[in-house]
């Protein structure tokens, strides 16, 4: 806190909008930094290329010919594992601009904080892409085989004689 002489005190108060400007200066350097950032990852076989940019929002994306003919759900698994691979780079390039930038500052901090939660790691425990595990619920049934259509069931009518309770006038009315 700020010492009782006021010369002291005046001392403190402008070394503290120095440094307030100075650590300004450093985030105004860092926003332009992140701005420029993005990121591009190939597949293994190279069918697929993404590119992301500094939000980790994907920006370009290129199927090479090797994609024609592949299982359009390869395809799509593929693109999201490079998609992931890309902003897990991407959340590692902010971390050392981060660090470079700001040093180890609570607001900077934050921002590492932010992106390892958005783009965690994409491979999980087993050490598998998880984009790349097939899910299927049931079985597909032969697209040749006739369906045969299920018969309907009637609804039940109520009897004219059953007793329904309401006394045979409707209950919105009194």
């Amino acid at each position: 806190m700020l010492g009782q002489d006021p010369i002291k005190a005046g001392e403190q108060l402008q070394q503290f909008a120095e440094n307030l400007q100075q650590k300004a200066q450093r985030y105004s350097a860092l926003h332009q930094r992140l701005g420029s950032v993005g990121v591009t990852e190939r597949s293994a076989g190279g069918e697929v290329t993404v590119t992301v940019d500094a939000n980790g929002v994907l920006t370009d994306l290129e199927l090479s010919e090797r994609t024609k003919g592949m299982d359009p759900a390869m395809v799509s698994a593929t693109i999201m594992s490079c998609l992931r691979q890309a902003q897990a780079k991407l959340r590692e390039q902010v971390a050392t601009l981060v660090h470079e930038t700001v040093g180890d500052d609570p607001a900077g901090n934050n921002i590492v904080n932010q992106y390892a939660e958005r783009f965690p790691d994409p491979v999980d425990e087993d050490g598998d892409d998880p984009s790349l595990r097939e899910l299927s619920i049931g079985r597909l049934e032969d697209e040749s085989a006739e369906r045969k259509p299920e018969p309907r069931r009637p609804r039940p009518r109520p009897l004219e004689d059953e007793d329904d309770d309401l006394g045979g006038g409707s209950i919105l009315r009194r």
